[in-house]
């Protein structure tokens, strides 16, 4: 797994893209399939030079994958977005309960059940 493992709302927004081109198929992805991909899901429309910039950012982070074919770059995720959420929740384990996954699980259970409660 990568050190810096942590990622902001774009880069989220940008694996989540990958992920799901990926659940179709598409394994060999460039910034404008990823742009073009955004620009039909999102209601923000962001720049082109700005989903690169941070795909390039993900690609030194050891989260993307990153491939040259001809002139053109292409990326696909490292990771699963199942390794990245059991990475995540660890970190927070470490983090907040000592270690333990267990108490973690508890804090979410509890969590859910006063979302149902408001949502009832």
């Amino acid at each position: 797994m990568p050190a810096n493992f942590k990622h902001g709302s774009l880069e989220s927004t940008i694996l989540t893209a990958l992920w799901a081109m990926e659940e179709r198929g598409e394994y060999k992805n460039s910034v404008k399939d990823v742009f073009l991909s955004l620009s039909q899901n999102e209601t923000q429309t962001r720049a082109y030079t700005t989903i690169k910039t941070v795909m390039d950012r993900l690609y030194e982070k050891k989260i993307l994958l990153r491939f040259k074919q001809g002139k053109k770059f292409y990326y696909r995720t490292a990771y699963s977005n199942n390794e990245i959420v059991i990475k995540s929740l660890n970190e927070l384990a470490n983090r907040y309960c000592n270690g333990s996954l267990v108490h973690l699980a508890k804090i979410l259970d509890s969590a859910m059940q006063e979302t149902a409660l408001i949502n009832a």
